[in-house]
């Protein structure tokens, strides 16, 4: 594991989106997948939904303002715990800044976020075959032989 680079986690503003929807294309391409959300869609989710929380990461040793990560958290009701949930749907970090812990600051951040919205927990979405995912949660001690739900 390299070592862990500084790293700032906020909410979004519009100068981030054009690299967030980078890395959304990225992302999708990965699991095969084509990107259907536009950049104004993007905006709309991100920026003026009251539901979502977009997560930017960014190196503070950098000299480059884009981020290098993202999160895009949810918030709802989960009908089984009868309460207010936050839900991660995408996490994504760049290469070559993966392995840093990145991922990690993103996801505290995101608990943060839950917590301020009155979320009671907050459930990780991802798909283990996608890059770095597998390895991130084998090296948090999940099995990932067959699909569960997991919530923390």
């Amino acid at each position: 594991m390299s070592a862990t680079p500084p790293v700032t986690v906020r909410l979004a503003t519009p100068a981030d989106l054009p690299e967030v929807h980078r890395m959304l294309i990225a992302l999708a391409a990965q699991s095969g997948l084509p990107t259907a959300i536009t950049p104004p869609v993007l905006a709309r989710i991100a920026l003026e939904g009251r539901a979502a929380r977009l997560l930017v990461a960014h190196r503070t040793d950098s000299p480059q303002r884009h981020p290098v990560g993202f999160a895009l958290m949810l918030v709802g009701r989960n009908m089984v715990a009868g309460a207010d949930w936050g839900v991660v749907e995408q996490l994504y970090v760049q290469e070559p800044d993966r392995r840093r812990g990145i991922a990690r600051a993103l996801l505290a951040a995101a608990r943060e976020e839950a917590a301020k919205a009155g979320c009671q927990g907050m459930t990780v979405s991802s798909r283990p075959d996608s890059d770095g995912s597998a390895l991130a949660w084998r090296a948090r001690g999940m099995d990932l032989a067959a699909p569960r739900f997991a919530a923390e």
